[in-house]
Protein backbone atom coordinates (compact mmCIF):
# COMPACT_ATOMS: atom_id res chain seq x y z
CA UNK A 1 0.00 0.00 0.00
CA UNK A 2 1.36 3.44 -0.95
CA UNK A 3 1.84 6.16 1.67
CA UNK A 4 -1.06 8.03 0.09
CA UNK A 5 -3.45 5.05 0.30
CA UNK A 6 -2.33 4.31 3.86
CA UNK A 7 -3.14 7.90 4.86
CA UNK A 8 -6.41 7.77 2.94
CA UNK A 9 -7.43 4.59 4.75
CA UNK A 10 -6.42 5.94 8.14
CA UNK A 11 -8.36 9.17 7.61
CA UNK A 12 -11.48 7.41 6.31
CA UNK A 13 -11.43 5.02 9.26
CA UNK A 14 -11.04 7.92 11.72
CA UNK A 15 -13.91 9.79 10.07
CA UNK A 16 -16.42 6.94 10.16
CA UNK A 17 -15.43 5.90 13.69
CA UNK A 18 -16.03 9.46 14.92
CA UNK A 19 -12.41 9.97 15.93
CA UNK A 20 -11.72 12.85 13.54
CA UNK A 21 -13.49 15.30 11.27
CA UNK A 22 -12.48 17.96 8.72
CA UNK A 23 -9.82 15.51 7.54
CA UNK A 24 -10.78 14.62 3.96
CA UNK A 25 -9.72 17.69 1.94
CA UNK A 26 -6.62 15.95 0.57
CA UNK A 27 -8.88 13.46 -1.25
CA UNK A 28 -11.00 15.92 -3.21
CA UNK A 29 -9.13 15.62 -6.50
CA UNK A 30 -9.53 11.96 -7.40
CA UNK A 31 -8.69 10.88 -10.94
CA UNK A 32 -11.44 8.93 -12.73
CA UNK A 33 -10.59 5.32 -13.57
CA UNK A 34 -10.67 5.03 -17.39
CA UNK A 35 -11.88 1.44 -17.05
CA UNK A 36 -15.02 2.55 -15.17
CA UNK A 37 -17.69 4.17 -17.32
CA UNK A 38 -18.76 7.53 -15.85
CA UNK A 39 -16.65 6.87 -12.76
CA UNK A 40 -18.21 8.94 -9.92
CA UNK A 41 -14.83 9.07 -8.10
CA UNK A 42 -13.94 11.99 -10.34
CA UNK A 43 -12.92 14.89 -8.14
CA UNK A 44 -10.74 16.38 -10.90
CA UNK A 45 -13.76 16.63 -13.21
CA UNK A 46 -16.05 17.93 -10.45
CA UNK A 47 -13.57 20.66 -9.54
CA UNK A 48 -13.33 21.80 -13.17
CA UNK A 49 -17.13 21.99 -13.28
CA UNK A 50 -17.15 24.03 -10.06
CA UNK A 51 -14.70 26.66 -11.30
CA UNK A 52 -16.00 26.84 -14.86
CA UNK A 53 -19.78 26.47 -14.50
CA UNK A 54 -20.59 28.10 -11.15
CA UNK A 55 -20.67 31.84 -11.80
CA UNK A 56 -20.81 32.49 -8.05
CA UNK A 57 -17.52 30.70 -7.38
CA UNK A 58 -15.43 33.86 -7.12
CA UNK A 59 -12.32 32.37 -5.44
CA UNK A 60 -10.69 31.06 -8.59
CA UNK A 61 -11.30 34.09 -10.80
CA UNK A 62 -10.40 36.69 -8.19
CA UNK A 63 -7.18 34.96 -7.18
CA UNK A 64 -6.12 34.85 -10.83
CA UNK A 65 -6.73 38.56 -11.12
CA UNK A 66 -4.94 39.33 -7.87
CA UNK A 67 -1.84 37.25 -8.64
CA UNK A 68 -1.52 38.73 -12.11
CA UNK A 69 -1.87 42.25 -10.71
CA UNK A 70 0.77 41.84 -8.00
CA UNK A 71 3.07 39.12 -9.42
CA UNK A 72 6.07 41.44 -9.67
CA UNK A 73 5.55 42.74 -6.12
CA UNK A 74 5.36 39.19 -4.75
CA UNK A 75 8.34 38.12 -6.82
CA UNK A 76 10.43 40.91 -5.29
CA UNK A 77 10.50 38.91 -2.04
CA UNK A 78 12.03 35.84 -3.72
CA UNK A 79 15.83 35.75 -3.21
CA UNK A 80 18.21 34.81 -6.02
CA UNK A 81 18.90 31.09 -6.33
CA UNK A 82 15.73 30.23 -4.41
CA UNK A 83 14.09 26.85 -4.79
CA UNK A 84 10.39 27.53 -5.37
CA UNK A 85 8.30 24.74 -3.86
CA UNK A 86 4.64 24.83 -4.79
CA UNK A 87 2.14 23.16 -2.50
CA UNK A 88 -0.68 22.05 -4.81
CA UNK A 89 -0.03 23.31 -8.37
CA UNK A 90 -3.56 22.23 -9.29
CA UNK A 91 -5.10 21.99 -12.75
CA UNK A 92 -3.24 23.05 -15.88
CA UNK A 93 -5.51 26.11 -16.09
CA UNK A 94 -4.71 27.09 -12.49
CA UNK A 95 -1.01 26.61 -13.11
CA UNK A 96 -1.01 28.64 -16.30
CA UNK A 97 -3.10 31.48 -14.91
CA UNK A 98 -1.73 31.70 -11.36
CA UNK A 99 1.66 30.02 -10.92
CA UNK A 100 3.18 30.79 -14.30
CA UNK A 101 2.74 34.60 -14.07
CA UNK A 102 4.40 34.48 -10.64
CA UNK A 103 7.31 32.32 -11.83
CA UNK A 104 7.87 34.51 -14.88
CA UNK A 105 7.98 37.57 -12.63
CA UNK A 106 10.80 36.07 -10.54
CA UNK A 107 14.05 37.29 -12.07
CA UNK A 108 16.20 34.32 -11.13
CA UNK A 109 15.54 31.12 -9.23
CA UNK A 110 17.24 27.76 -9.02
CA UNK A 111 14.48 25.19 -9.44
CA UNK A 112 10.75 24.57 -9.24
CA UNK A 113 9.34 21.72 -7.13
CA UNK A 114 5.58 21.06 -7.48
CA UNK A 115 4.12 18.88 -4.69
CA UNK A 116 0.69 17.30 -5.02
CA UNK A 117 -1.12 14.03 -4.31
CA UNK A 118 -2.63 14.19 -7.82
CA UNK A 119 -0.21 12.70 -10.33
CA UNK A 120 -2.11 14.19 -13.28
CA UNK A 121 -1.56 17.73 -12.00
CA UNK A 122 2.16 17.11 -11.50
CA UNK A 123 2.78 15.86 -15.02
CA UNK A 124 0.70 18.67 -16.54
CA UNK A 125 2.75 21.19 -14.59
CA UNK A 126 6.04 19.63 -15.68
CA UNK A 127 4.97 19.68 -19.33
CA UNK A 128 3.85 23.33 -19.27
CA UNK A 129 6.96 24.57 -17.50
CA UNK A 130 9.17 22.60 -19.89
CA UNK A 131 7.58 24.60 -22.68
CA UNK A 132 7.37 28.02 -21.00
CA UNK A 133 10.57 28.08 -18.89
CA UNK A 134 12.71 25.25 -20.29
CA UNK A 135 15.84 26.49 -18.52
CA UNK A 136 14.33 25.84 -15.06
CA UNK A 137 14.86 22.35 -13.57
CA UNK A 138 11.62 20.74 -12.37
CA UNK A 139 11.44 18.08 -9.66
CA UNK A 140 7.94 16.71 -9.19
CA UNK A 141 6.98 15.23 -5.81
CA UNK A 142 3.81 13.18 -5.31
CA UNK A 143 3.15 13.68 -1.63
CA UNK A 144 0.73 15.10 0.93
CA UNK A 145 2.42 18.42 1.61
CA UNK A 146 0.36 19.08 4.74
CA UNK A 147 1.39 15.87 6.46
CA UNK A 148 4.95 15.96 5.09
CA UNK A 149 5.76 19.66 5.26
CA UNK A 150 9.29 18.77 6.38
CA UNK A 151 10.14 18.00 2.74
CA UNK A 152 10.88 21.73 2.49
CA UNK A 153 14.07 21.11 4.46
CA UNK A 154 15.60 19.26 1.51
CA UNK A 155 16.04 22.53 -0.37
CA UNK A 156 18.27 25.55 0.23
CA UNK A 157 16.60 28.99 0.17
CA UNK A 158 13.08 27.51 0.11
CA UNK A 159 10.19 29.69 -1.07
CA UNK A 160 6.86 27.92 -0.61
CA UNK A 161 4.12 29.09 -2.98
CA UNK A 162 0.73 27.95 -1.67
CA UNK A 163 -2.10 29.40 -3.73
CA UNK A 164 -5.77 28.47 -4.01
CA UNK A 165 -6.78 29.15 -0.40
CA UNK A 166 -6.03 25.43 0.17
CA UNK A 167 -4.56 26.20 3.58
CA UNK A 168 -8.06 27.13 4.73
CA UNK A 169 -9.23 23.53 4.33
CA UNK A 170 -7.33 22.86 7.56
CA UNK A 171 -9.07 23.10 10.91
CA UNK A 172 -8.01 26.05 13.05
CA UNK A 173 -5.89 23.81 15.29
CA UNK A 174 -4.31 22.01 12.33
CA UNK A 175 -3.59 25.32 10.62
CA UNK A 176 -1.72 26.46 13.71
CA UNK A 177 0.19 23.16 13.78
CA UNK A 178 1.02 23.61 10.10
CA UNK A 179 2.41 27.08 10.80
CA UNK A 180 4.54 25.70 13.62
CA UNK A 181 5.96 22.92 11.47
CA UNK A 182 6.59 25.00 8.36
CA UNK A 183 8.21 27.80 10.37
CA UNK A 184 10.77 25.22 11.53
CA UNK A 185 11.15 23.72 8.05
CA UNK A 186 11.76 27.14 6.47
CA UNK A 187 14.53 28.19 8.84
CA UNK A 188 16.68 30.18 8.64
CA UNK A 189 15.62 32.31 5.65
CA UNK A 190 12.67 30.67 3.91
CA UNK A 191 9.47 32.36 2.82
CA UNK A 192 5.83 31.27 2.64
CA UNK A 193 3.60 32.95 0.04
CA UNK A 194 0.02 31.86 0.68
CA UNK A 195 -3.40 32.67 -0.75
CA UNK A 196 -6.35 33.04 1.62
CA UNK A 197 -10.05 33.85 1.19
CA UNK A 198 -11.11 36.53 3.69
CA UNK A 199 -14.76 36.77 2.62
CA UNK A 200 -17.30 37.01 5.47
CA UNK A 201 -20.48 37.52 3.39
CA UNK A 202 -22.82 34.55 3.85
CA UNK A 203 -24.83 35.30 0.71
CA UNK A 204 -21.84 35.19 -1.63
CA UNK A 205 -20.44 32.17 0.19
CA UNK A 206 -23.70 30.32 -0.35
CA UNK A 207 -23.63 31.20 -4.06
CA UNK A 208 -20.05 29.94 -4.28
CA UNK A 209 -20.59 26.62 -2.53
CA UNK A 210 -24.26 25.68 -2.44
CA UNK A 211 -25.27 25.46 -6.10
CA UNK A 212 -24.77 21.69 -6.44
CA UNK A 213 -21.25 21.71 -7.89
CA UNK A 214 -19.51 21.66 -4.48
CA UNK A 215 -21.97 18.96 -3.40
CA UNK A 216 -20.88 16.75 -6.30
CA UNK A 217 -17.21 17.43 -5.54
CA UNK A 218 -17.58 16.64 -1.83
CA UNK A 219 -19.60 13.48 -2.46
CA UNK A 220 -16.94 12.26 -4.92
CA UNK A 221 -14.77 11.55 -1.86
CA UNK A 222 -17.23 8.86 -0.78
CA UNK A 223 -17.03 7.21 -4.21
CA UNK A 224 -13.23 7.45 -4.00
CA UNK A 225 -13.36 5.59 -0.66
CA UNK A 226 -15.59 2.93 -2.19
CA UNK A 227 -13.36 2.49 -5.24
CA UNK A 228 -9.84 2.55 -3.78
CA UNK A 229 -10.03 1.39 -0.18
CA UNK A 230 -10.61 -2.13 1.24
CA UNK A 231 -14.31 -1.67 1.95
CA UNK A 232 -17.24 -4.06 1.64
CA UNK A 233 -20.93 -3.13 1.68
CA UNK A 234 -20.44 0.66 1.66
CA UNK A 235 -23.09 2.66 -0.22
CA UNK A 236 -21.79 6.12 -1.25
CA UNK A 237 -25.15 7.10 -2.77
CA UNK A 238 -26.77 7.09 0.68
CA UNK A 239 -25.59 10.59 1.65
CA UNK A 240 -26.65 14.16 0.94
CA UNK A 241 -24.39 17.22 0.96
CA UNK A 242 -25.02 20.06 3.46
CA UNK A 243 -23.51 23.55 3.38
CA UNK A 244 -23.12 25.31 6.72
CA UNK A 245 -21.60 28.74 7.46
CA UNK A 246 -20.36 29.29 11.03
CA UNK A 247 -19.57 33.00 11.27
CA UNK A 248 -18.03 32.77 14.75
CA UNK A 249 -15.19 30.57 13.49
CA UNK A 250 -15.13 31.98 9.91
CA UNK A 251 -15.91 28.45 8.68
CA UNK A 252 -17.83 27.02 5.73
CA UNK A 253 -18.49 23.40 6.69
CA UNK A 254 -18.83 20.83 3.91
CA UNK A 255 -20.92 18.09 5.51
CA UNK A 256 -22.63 14.94 4.31
CA UNK A 257 -25.61 13.39 6.06
CA UNK A 258 -26.64 9.73 5.86
CA UNK A 259 -30.05 9.24 4.21
CA UNK A 260 -30.36 5.67 5.47
CA UNK A 261 -28.81 3.29 7.97
CA UNK A 262 -26.01 1.12 6.64
CA UNK A 263 -23.50 -1.44 7.87
CA UNK A 264 -20.21 -2.02 6.10
CA UNK A 265 -16.69 -3.28 6.74
CA UNK A 266 -13.66 -1.02 6.24
CA UNK A 267 -10.28 -2.76 6.38
CA UNK A 268 -11.76 -5.50 8.55
CA UNK A 269 -13.53 -3.10 10.92
CA UNK A 270 -17.36 -3.29 11.07
CA UNK A 271 -18.96 0.16 10.94
CA UNK A 272 -22.60 1.10 11.54
CA UNK A 273 -23.98 4.45 10.36
CA UNK A 274 -27.41 5.51 11.58
CA UNK A 275 -29.80 7.40 9.32
CA UNK A 276 -29.31 11.14 9.82
CA UNK A 277 -25.69 10.88 10.99
CA UNK A 278 -23.68 13.91 9.87
CA UNK A 279 -20.05 13.73 8.82
CA UNK A 280 -18.00 16.93 8.58
CA UNK A 281 -15.70 15.98 5.70
CA UNK A 282 -13.83 19.23 5.15
CA UNK A 283 -13.95 22.98 5.73
CA UNK A 284 -13.27 26.19 3.86
CA UNK A 285 -12.20 28.79 6.43
CA UNK A 286 -12.50 32.47 5.52
CA UNK A 287 -9.87 34.22 7.60
CA UNK A 288 -9.84 38.02 7.96
CA UNK A 289 -6.37 39.48 7.36
CA UNK A 290 -5.57 40.34 10.98
CA UNK A 291 -6.83 36.99 12.27
CA UNK A 292 -4.75 35.03 9.79
CA UNK A 293 -1.62 37.04 10.50
CA UNK A 294 -2.06 36.58 14.24
CA UNK A 295 -2.37 32.81 13.75
CA UNK A 296 0.81 32.85 11.66
CA UNK A 297 2.64 34.74 14.40
CA UNK A 298 1.51 32.17 16.97
CA UNK A 299 3.02 29.51 14.72
CA UNK A 300 6.43 31.16 14.52
CA UNK A 301 6.05 33.14 11.31
CA UNK A 302 6.18 36.88 10.74
CA UNK A 303 3.97 38.85 8.34
CA UNK A 304 6.09 40.63 5.74
CA UNK A 305 3.44 41.91 3.34
CA UNK A 306 -0.05 41.19 2.06
CA UNK A 307 -1.99 42.02 -1.09
CA UNK A 308 -5.79 42.28 -1.19
CA UNK A 309 -7.98 42.13 -4.30
CA UNK A 310 -10.36 44.95 -5.13
CA UNK A 311 -13.40 43.04 -3.84
CA UNK A 312 -11.70 42.61 -0.43
CA UNK A 313 -12.05 38.85 -0.55
CA UNK A 314 -8.89 37.15 -1.84
CA UNK A 315 -5.58 37.90 -0.11
CA UNK A 316 -1.96 36.92 -0.80
CA UNK A 317 0.18 36.86 2.37
CA UNK A 318 3.96 36.93 2.36
CA UNK A 319 5.33 35.38 5.56
CA UNK A 320 8.86 34.93 6.81
CA UNK A 321 10.43 33.08 9.73
CA UNK A 322 10.41 34.92 13.03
Amino acid sequence: MTNFNASFLSDARSLFLGEQEENMAAYLYSTPDPNIENDPANGEVCYMELISQNLGYYLYKEEIQLINNVAEKIAAYVPEEANIIEFGPGTNIAFQNKTLPFLKAVEKFKSYIPVDVCETYLHQTQKILGRELPEIPVQIMQDDFIKNVELVQKFAKPVVFFKGSTITNLSISNCLKFFGRISQALKPDGILIVGVDANQNQSSLRKAYNDGKMAKLTLSILYFINRDLPVDGFEPTAFNYEFNWVAETHCVEHNVRATEEQNFVLDGIPINIKKGTKFHLLSSYKYPVDYFQNQAIKGGLKPIDCFIDENKRMVIHVLGVS
